[in-house]
């Protein structure tokens, strides 16, 4: 392993990364991406997520009965901005769940400039989980939870 692979990142406190490219449909008049177009990162850093849940669960993530009608809706969220990403920059997305409470689950994100580290967004979700099919709330699925703590270890709080 070289120096470089070894170094320290930004975005290594974020338990799963996926990695973005600025399009041009991302920007604003002022040559930045989009204020609002960082939602739609978050939104990309929980796809991921799902993706490794799905990973750890032997299923395809297309599988969209992974877990019994399990589904998730966003209830809020915030975003606190810090630089501005630019076209063709590459981004890296970080998410991690800091907390299961219930119907509830606690998310936080890093959006980074890939070549320099740069924190670009930082924010936080509250997600409610939802029966698919009715799109009533319903307790968080013991797997998605099991899963969860693989990913998170200690760092994930779960009040059941």
């Amino acid at each position: 392993m070289t120096a470089k692979a070894q170094r320290a990142q930004p975005w290594d406190k974020y338990s799963v990364t996926v990695e973005t490219v600025v399009r041009w449909r991302d920007l604003d008049a002022y040559n930045h991406v989009n204020n609002s177009v960082y939602l739609n990162y978050f939104e990309e850093g929980r796809m991921a997520y799902y993706y490794r849940i799905a990973e750890l669960a032997g299923v395809s993530p297309e599988n969209k009965e992974i877990f019994d009608g399990f589904a998730t809706v966003l209830a809020k969220t915030d975003v606190e901005f810090k630089g501005q990403g630019r076209l063709h920059e590459t981004l890296v997305i970080g998410i991690r769940y800091t907390a299961i409470r219930k119907i509830f689950l606690d998310a936080e994100y890093g959006i980074f400039n890939k070549s320099d580290g740069q924190l670009l967004a930082r924010g936080h979700s509250t997600q409610v989980s939802v029966e698919k099919e009715a799109m009533r709330p319903m307790r968080v699925h013991p797997d998605f939870i099991r899963y969860a703590q693989q990913i998170e270890g200690d760092a994930l709080t779960v009040v059941a």
